[in-house]
């Protein structure tokens, strides 16, 4: 919401808004760039919505109780679902869209990066921040430019996938996230058929390659890890602590993500710009000085030897996946993760796969500490606890803590780290995750003589 708004006001609109989060007073520093910018904050009790407005656009997650949204439609005013604005400015340009249900973050936002330093002017929205941008007077997770070039990713978590009509997409991978991978497919495949130049797909997924290219009448490129026959394969590939280092077609690619599924993120990114003109040798040029995405294995710091990572994994395939990349860290002793389930719809949806994932994937030595599930507010069924996780996973024979506040596990994680430890705290929606890595640092900082 905060992209799209940026955008919009960057291209001549009014724009104001609210939040529940900043009627709570958190995040504050990304709402002061919104109201620096000239956005106009409003309270979310209704008083923002006056009948002079062209519109009032939600997020899918907004109820229809919501004070701004009951206004509305007492005023007559149209109501727009974010997806569906966002998709009539990509379909009515040249759009680039990432899809799938990991990556679409980090790929949307590297393509968009390469694309603005070589400068093709892209428009850019995207569900992190790039680091680099995070001291300009945007947040970092949207910028405007003068080409009709629109970087965004195609969410399937609210079936929104299926409104975009993109010059270019790209499917990183299909996984059971919010819905069946029956129910998935579906969506998929009409996002494909609905590209018009390009349609980018990865070889190693298999439930991507379930889906048929026969009639799909547009370039279809593979990338790939695992399958030298692809268009785009990570040839001579070797993983390092936060970074991978490879080649395509015998240009080196010099990565600054960590972990296999980020070589597969930069590959869809690759693809995605060599589509709309990029130079494979720009392209590799640029990629080093891509600092990363917000929470996306982000090193907040260190203190006594032990490194603090923020990252915003919160369903099995992502835990896993950030897990894995750890098998290239030197001198690792031991992970203390710190996992805040993202809600309790999912945690439910994923209860079983989320205990084998924690169980198989965490060492003998780590140690998990969960507080109690995140919630956002609104109308939700709370008949499940992290503390249920908590009890599966230490009966799988790893250590596992349950606190009913993150703040009771601070000490806890302040007083076990130890140097050649790593703190990953892990966990999607709740921005305030990055001010709790602060305050392990900061803990961390304390206990140094």
């Amino acid at each position: 919401m905060s992209a799209l708004a940026q955008v919009l006001k960057g291209s001549g609109c009014l724009v104001s808004g609210s939040d529940r989060k900043l009627d709570r007073g958190e995040c504050m520093s990304l709402f002061e760039k919104l109201a620096a910018q000239g956005i106009k904050l409003m309270p979310q009790d209704g008083s923002g919505v006056t009948a002079d407005l062209d519109a009032v656009v939600i997020s899918t997650a907004v109820e229809p109780d919501t004070p701004d949204y009951r206004r509305s439609v007492e005023l007559g005013i149209p109501v727009i679902k974010r997806p569906e604005l966002l998709s009539l400015l990509v379909n009515s340009r040249r759009g680039i869209c990432f899809s799938g249900t990991s990556g679409k973050s980090t790929a949307t936002a590297l393509a968009a990066f390469v694309l603005k330093e070589l400068g093709f002017q892209p428009n850019f929205l995207g569900g992190a921040a790039i680091v680099n941008y995070l001291d300009s007077p945007t947040t970092g997770n949207a910028f405007g430019g003068e080409s009709d070039i629109y970087c965004v990713e195609a969410c399937e978590s609210d079936g929104s996938i299926t409104l975009y009509r993109p010059a270019v997409g790209a499917i990183l991978n299909i996984q059971r996230d919010h819905y069946e991978i029956k129910d998935l497919l579906p969506m998929f495949r009409n996002f494909a058929e609905s590209v018009s130049e390009t349609m980018i797909l990865n070889a190693d997924c298999p439930n991507t390659a379930r889906l048929s290219t026969a009639g799909l009448k547009v370039r279809t490129l593979r990338f790939s890890l695992e399958k030298p026959g692809a268009a785009y394969y990570a040839a001579d590939l070797r993983l390092e602590a936060l970074s991978a280092v490879f080649s395509v077609e015998g240009i080196r690619l010099q990565s600054p993500l960590p972990g296999r599924y980020n070589v597969a993120n930069v590959l869809a990114a690759m693809a995605a710009c060599e589509a709309v003109g990029v130079k494979r040798e720009d392209f590799a040029r640029i990629l080093p000085t891509f600092r990363g995405t917000a929470r996306r294995f982000q090193v907040v710091g260190q203190a006594g030897g032990v490194t603090v990572v923020d990252d915003y994994a919160h369903n099995p395939s992502k835990v896993a996946a950030v897990l894995s990349s750890f098998d290239s860290w030197p001198g690792l002793k031991r992970r203390i993760v710190f996992f805040q389930p993202h809600g309790y719809g999912p945690a439910r949806f994923f209860l079983d796969e989320l205990v084998e994932t924690l169980t198989r994937d965490l060492k003998e030595n780590d140690l998990l500490i969960l507080p109690e599930i995140y919630y956002a507010g609104g109308t939700v069924v709370r008949d499940i606890s992290s503390r249920d996780i908590a009890g599966r996973v230490s009966d799988g024979g790893r250590e596992a803590l349950y606190f009913e506040k993150r703040s009771e596990a601070l000490p806890v994680i302040a007083r076990e780290a130890s140097a050649g430890d790593v703190v990953l705290v892990l966990g999607a929606r709740d921005d305030t995750l990055s001010d709790f890595c602060r305050e392990v640092l900061e803990a961390l900082q304390k206990k140094q003589p």
